[in-house]
């Protein structure tokens, strides 16, 4: 897929897409690629789980180490020097 021609809700088709075939969900896939006219086109970041999956487990960690013990120490990191330069009413979603 082109850089020049980046949409951001086709690009979220793509990796919704990538996601549903990496989770072997191939009939799902299939009918979502045919509804949503999905590009077959390869992603451009093609990790393992998918990229929407990988990013969705780095904003969980994030996001649940704001409001609950089982987070990782990273997230912790994140969250302690984040809230230094991210005025306070951006913090609490």
């Amino acid at each position: 897929m082109s850089q020049t021609n980046w949409e951001a809700d086709k690009m979220l088709d793509v990796y919704i897409h990538d996601y549903l075939v990496k989770r072997d969900l191939k009939a799902t896939a299939q009918a979502f690629q045919a509804e949503g006219k999905v590009s077959s086109d390869p992603v451009a970041i093609d990790a393992p789980g998918g990229f929407l999956f990988e990013w969705w487990s780095v904003f969980w960690d994030i996001f649940i180490a704001r409001t609950n013990e089982k987070h990782s120490e990273v997230a912790a990191s994140y969250i302690e020097v984040g809230s230094k330069y991210i005025p306070e009413s951006c913090l609490n979603v």
